[in-house]
């Protein structure tokens, strides 16, 4: 009676928690979306809807830090579970109080810590599968990391920095193959990769990608965060462009002129909206701490 008792307690508090994901991400969709739209920025795109998502996507990495705490059976997998999820849940928690540059940074080691722990949490799985519950929300969180740092380095206009991609795949080459042999060496006889192996050659794939990714994502990280010696430059806004769509987040971009050569830059909505053709806006140019020089704009 009392196994039944507490088995629908569990079964309460996760459909509990499965409505306040739904919910938490819903509102997290629709600040984004329409926090940059053409027609409802003005409504969104303030500090108060800003901090509401922040908190919500921390509050939400929190709750699934205690969720999955309850869940596991061993120590390790208890320290690692709080550890994990709340060292991204403090990332965003200070974001509306630090720079984006200090952002970068916090996420960049956030990151690095993350795949530590990943790693050293898989091998523990690999050695004793029942002790230590895994699901595939610990790596999509890393993801999550991954993804925002992209989109900080997706801010950034390269001017000469095609050379950039020779070190990101060969960087994504080495983090490869160092990948894969570990993966197949160590963990392609678990359980889980022998019942098919079509989920084997998914993986393999997918680990060649993530190591691409990866090697882009701390190269484009390292040279913008740790790099803070800018040149302001005054630039005439040529043209004005907007992109939008039913299925992305409207973005809106200069056209400017940077010696002879013409190009867009991307800029926040109330920019966009406050500048004119004709007028001049400040930029900022960086050389870029692994040489690769950028230019983008900062308030």
């Amino acid at each position: 009676m009392a196994d039944e008792k507490n088995k629908m307690t569990k079964s309460k508090l996760d459909i509990g928690c499965k409505i306040f994901y739904i919910i938490g991400i819903s509102i997290i969709c629709c600040i984004g979306f329409f926090g940059s739209s053409f027609f409802a920025y003005d409504f969104f795109d303030c500090l108060f809807f800003d901090i509401l998502g922040i908190v919500l996507i921390a509050l939400m990495l929190f709750v699934r830090s205690i969720q999955t705490f309850l869940r596991q059976t061993a120590l390790y997998g208890k320290i690692f579970t709080l550890s994990y999820f709340n060292l991204f849940a403090l990332a965003f928690a200070v974001r509306p109080f630090i720079s984006a540059r200090l952002w970068a940074i916090w996420l960049f080691f956030s990151l690095v810590a993350a795949i530590i722990l990943l790693i050293i949490l898989a091998f523990k799985y690999a050695e004793a599968p029942k002790n230590y519950f895994i699901t595939i929300y610990e790596p999509a969180i890393a993801a999550l990391m991954l993804i925002a740092l992209m989109l900080i380095a997706s801010m950034q206009s390269y001017t000469g920095g095609q050379g950039m991609w020779i070190p990101v795949v060969a960087g994504g080459i080495i983090l490869s193959i160092c990948a894969l042999t570990v993966f197949i060496k160590y963990f392609k006889n678990i359980d889980y990769f022998k019942k098919s192996k079509g989920e084997l050659i998914a993986s393999c794939i997918l680990l060649v990608v993530f190591c691409f990714i990866i090697s882009f994502t701390v190269i484009a990280t390292v040279n913008y965060a740790f790099d803070d010696s800018s040149t302001v430059l005054s630039v005439q806004v040529l043209d004005k462009k907007i992109q939008s769509g039913a299925r992305r987040v409207t973005s809106y971009s200069f056209q400017i002129e940077i010696g002879e050569t013409k190009t867009k830059i991307d800029v926040p909505a109330d920019v966009y909206h406050s500048t004119e053709v004709g007028e001049y806006i400040e930029i900022k140019l960086y050389n870029g701490a692994l040489g690769y020089s950028y230019y983008i704009y900062e308030n």
